[in-house]
């Protein structure tokens, strides 16, 4: 009976993250309801720090499980915009202090590999992204696998990143390349 009691309490815990982040997703998309959002979140297991803007809804990777969930951090002072979607089921993705994402950005913590074989397909690759404190992210870019973008860099809108970014560039394009160094204030 035990094991059953174990098992419920697992599933009890999936519906909680379940029904948090739906109330989230569904809240309007103006004034207070921006941080009440990241309250839901929270309560779902995400680790958002204070005054965190999330215009939403927020799409997480189609698992709720606690790992992916759990894999999610997002600093204080953090705006993410509508749209944004984040999928690291079984990686982490981290958004640094005084970040700011626009509509539609997508960070892929997964890939595929190029060579299709026969009992493996095309296999999975699971890696890290983190987003560093002041980083700015223009809308419909895509962050992926492995990508550490540097204190204060800023990605033009529609970049697909595949690379680091150095602290203080701008980096655009398919794939984003720098375009120029930032000052330093």
């Amino acid at each position: 009976m035990r094991g059953n009691q174990g098992e419920t309490m697992k599933q009890l815990t999936a519906l909680k993250r379940h029904i948090f982040m739906s109330l989230g997703n569904m809240m309007p998309t103006y004034g207070p309801f921006n941080r009440m959002r990241a309250s839901m979140y929270r309560k779902a297991g995400m680790m958002i720090g204070k005054d965190v803007t999330i215009i939403g809804p927020l799409s997480v990777e189609m698992s709720l499980n606690q790992e992916t969930i759990g894999g999610i951090s997002i600093g204080d002072r953090a705006y993410l915009n509508a749209d944004t979607r984040l999928a690291c089921r079984n990686s982490r993705i981290s958004i640094g202090v005084d970040v700011q994402i626009g509509p539609r950005v997508s960070f892929e913590t997964a890939t595929h590999g190029l060579v299709f074989e026969p009992e493996l397909g095309r296999g999975l690759d699971h890696q890290e992204i983190r987003i560093e404190n002041k980083v700015w992210i223009g809308a419909g870019a895509t962050i992926l696998p492995g990508v550490t973008i540097h204190e204060a860099a800023v990605v033009a809108a529609g970049a697909v990143v595949t690379k680091d970014v150095p602290a203080y560039t701008l980096v655009g394009g398919v794939p984003a390349r720098k375009i120029k160094d930032i000052e330093r204030t």
